[in-house]
């Protein structure tokens, strides 16, 4: 029996370096301590318990110690990442800008289709972005 823990820890071994995720790793040092018993006991009672209670911690180490952290991304309220880091930023229209159709528009050195919110906005008017709506920025003029 010990010959087939520890190739079940090789086997369990290789399938999780195929993998991008820890999820056969508990189950592998799991089968690894069974094998270390194995090697003391004959007693199948306790190899089996070994694996499991190794499996059971392994399985709550890797998610509750090595998993993804809830109360950083809860903590984020507002959303300054990829295209939304843009909303509140301001611009000049190189281009008259109208609520039915959008015109190209370089923008912090990415093209953009630009849209006017509620009216027509002429060439070379200072815009702040409000929204982002697919690849389209949402604009209306700055006042003052």
């Amino acid at each position: 029996m010990t010959s087939i823990w520890f190739i079940a820890t090789i086997v369990l071994i290789f399938v999780e370096l195929l993998v991008t995720t820890f999820v056969f790793l508990p189950f592998a040092v799991g089968t690894f301590f069974a094998g270390l018993v194995s090697l003391i006991t004959d007693n199948q009672n306790a190899q089996l318990t070994t694996f499991v209670i190794f499996s059971i911690v392994g399985v709550y180490l890797s998610v509750k110690v090595f998993g993804p952290r809830r109360k950083s991304s809860e903590s984020s309220e507002s959303f300054n990442e990829g295209a939304y880091k843009y909303i509140g930023k301001s611009f000049i229209a190189t281009k008259e800008l109208d609520p039915y159709s959008s015109t190209i528009q370089h923008v912090y050195g990415d093209d953009w289709q630009v849209v006017s919110k509620e009216r027509r906005i002429p060439e070379g008017t200072l815009v702040s972005i409000t929204n982002v709506s697919g690849v389209k920025l949402e604009v209306e003029e700055v006042k003052g």
